[in-house]
């Protein structure tokens, strides 16, 4: 892998890492039994929108003991992110 293709990568993961866990805790937060409960998860959860959109409907459908399903979105849309933060870097990086 070239230098500048594993910067991109590196930068990427640490990006999604970040953006998607950020809208994990604030998805869990949003359970009145959290100990994290509170008036910041709805903000956060509206800066990080485009990954937590469809966990947040399966919240607030009220399905039951939605945890695990909802841990099973937010890999998908890491993984997701991940593959197209790195894409746009990749092809940042090509145009320089």
């Amino acid at each position: 892998m070239k230098m500048k293709d594993e910067n991109a990568y590196k930068k990427s993961l640490v990006f999604s890492i970040c953006y998607v866990g950020f809208a994990t805790i604030a998805l869990f937060s949003m359970y009145p039994e959290s100990f994290l409960h509170g008036d910041w998860a709805l903000m956060s959860l509206l800066i990080s929108f485009p990954v937590s959109i469809l966990s947040f409907g399966l919240i607030y459908s009220g399905v039951e003991n939605a945890q695990l399903i909802i841990l099973v979105i937010q890999i998908v849309m890491f993984l997701l992110t991940w593959y197209l933060s790195y894409r746009f870097l990749k092809g940042k990086k090509r145009q320089n």
